[in-house]
């Protein structure tokens, strides 16, 4: 677990620097308003991704010293469950009667953010057969 350290402080100060870029965004004076709307307070969000991202890299930092074969699979199973379980998180978010898209395009932006960090570091460990 040692010589993948870095992949978690990478993942952890990447996600740092993206909430507080989010929350930048947000305090200008025309989106103070739209932010105060949301159901979901963006560090409420990011973390809930943010522990989504570290369960799957830890789940594939484990198969891939048991059966390096098998990360594929466990990538998508796994990113399938946080797709199923980020749906219920949204829920709300897809219920609210509002004109104003906002907070979901944002919640589908950090959804896909995050999974391509999922992604970029799967391609490493697959690639370090």
């Amino acid at each position: 677990m040692k010589k993948h350290i870095g992949i978690f402080v990478a993942t952890t100060l990447i996600a740092a620097v993206l909430l507080v870029a989010n929350i930048l965004i947000y305090e200008q004076p025309e989106l103070q308003a739209t932010k105060q709307t949301f159901i979901y307070a963006l560090p409420t969000m990011y973390l809930f991704f943010f522990g989504f991202t570290v369960a799957i890299l830890v789940a594939l930092i484990i198969t891939g010293k048991k059966s390096k074969e098998q990360i594929g699979y466990v990538f998508l199973f796994l990113t399938a469950t946080k797709m199923g379980l980020s749906y219920l998180f949204a829920r709300p978010i897809l219920n609210k009667v509002v004109d104003d898209p906002t907070e979901k395009i944002n919640f589908l932006v950090v959804f896909i953010l995050f999974l391509a960090i999922e992604a970029y570091y799967t391609a490493r460990l697959l690639n370090n057969k």
